[in-house]
């Protein structure tokens, strides 16, 4: 029995539960955690009715030595980084994101909560990222910009965003407020339109297809400078361990070390989202199983680990043309829960 086997048999353990909540209690890329339980369900292990899975009398017999799972994460923080540490920034970042546009699924978007908002601006603050600096951030539905600038520490942030949905409404919270902002409307599939090497910190929440990845990161390792920090997001759920291996060989041979890894750091909850039905009607994901799943998700699944990279020297970027904007930007055979167009 393997690691990926006992977390579903310990989520079970405790009673039955929905797809979601088992999804969430799991860190197998979501192709081999699906098989893994269609394997369970064809065995007889495990069973589904009225949208819970549960143990079958025979699985509760199979799984007689396993303990059933615990919470072991502190309920207080995120990731051990206090979400209120700046609660003048807090408050001002409520009022600023007030009539939000909400993601199209066109562009992969959907917005993180306010708590790991805030755990992002605090891991970055100990790191010596926001302070003095000028970041530039690639992409911006979370609105991650005016809670850097909330802060007031940056020295100026600058954003390059598809959506122009996006980039008048940043644009327009930045001049209420007088911030040091830039925003220009910009499809990472262009060539790099800024000065090459001119920030200090890059953010980005990237597509998780390998050619979105490596369009991505290559466009932060053009826009930074020697030492510059390189900050995204990246998720087990779209992404197999052979393509974490990727992203890292492309990460070594851009000039980059990764100094930090915070695991299951950033949620994208459907109910803020307004993620529906026809919204999971567009991912291949709402197809891998032979049953009905109950909408809307009880669970916050889809969640990002956040990674932290550094130069060591001048960053290489791996390509510095454009590409075609097409469906594979966007999906590859492991982004199954990406709305796509060729579905």
């Amino acid at each position: 029995m393997d690691r990926y086997e006992i977390q579903i048999w310990r989520t079970l353990k405790k009673g039955p539960c929905s797809f979601w909540k088992l999804l969430d209690e799991q860190d197998e890329h979501i192709k081999g955690f699906v098989e893994r339980l269609k394997t369970m369900m064809e065995k007889g292990w495990v069973v589904y009715e009225g949208g819970q899975f549960s143990l079958s009398l025979q699985g509760e017999k199979l799984a007689a030595s396993i303990s059933p799972a615990q919470e072991v994460r502190c309920p207080h923080c995120r990731g051990g980084y206090n979400f209120h540490a700046f609660p003048e920034a807090w408050e001002l970042y409520s009022k600023l994101v007030e009539s939000r546009p909400l993601p199209d699924p066109r562009f992969d978007q959907g917005f993180m909560t306010q708590e790991d908002i805030f755990a992002r601006v605090a891991f970055m603050y100990e790191r010596g990222d926001i302070e003095g600096q000028e970041i530039l951030l690639l992409g911006d539905d979370d609105l991650f910009s005016l809670a850097l600038l909330a802060t007031g520490f940056p020295r100026s942030v600058t954003v390059l965003e598809v959506d122009s949905r996006l980039v008048d409404f940043i644009e327009k919270r930045g001049k209420e407020n007088n911030f040091n902002l830039e925003v220009y409307h910009y499809n990472a599939v262009d060539p790099y339109p800024l000065e090459d090497h001119a920030f200090s910190v890059f953010v980005t929440d990237p597509v998780e297809s390998e050619k979105g990845l490596k369009v991505t990161l290559s466009r932060g390792a053009q826009a930074l400078r020697s030492e510059g920090a390189l900050y995204f997001g990246l998720t087990t759920i779209e992404s197999s361990w052979q393509k974490w291996y990727n992203i890292e060989k492309m990460l070594l041979e851009m000039n980059f070390v990764v100094t930090d890894i915070l695991r299951r750091f950033s949620s994208y909850p459907d109910t803020d989202n307004q993620f529906d039905e026809s919204y999971y009607d567009q991912t291949r994901m709402r197809k891998l199983l032979e049953v009905e799943l109950p909408l809307p998700a009880d669970a916050d699944w889809f969640r990002s680990h956040f990674l932290r990279c550094e130069a060591v020297g001048k960053p290489h970027p791996l390509i510095r043309d454009g590409v075609d904007f097409d469906a594979s930007f966007y999906l590859d055979d492991e982004t199954l829960a990406t709305p796509g167009w060729e579905i």
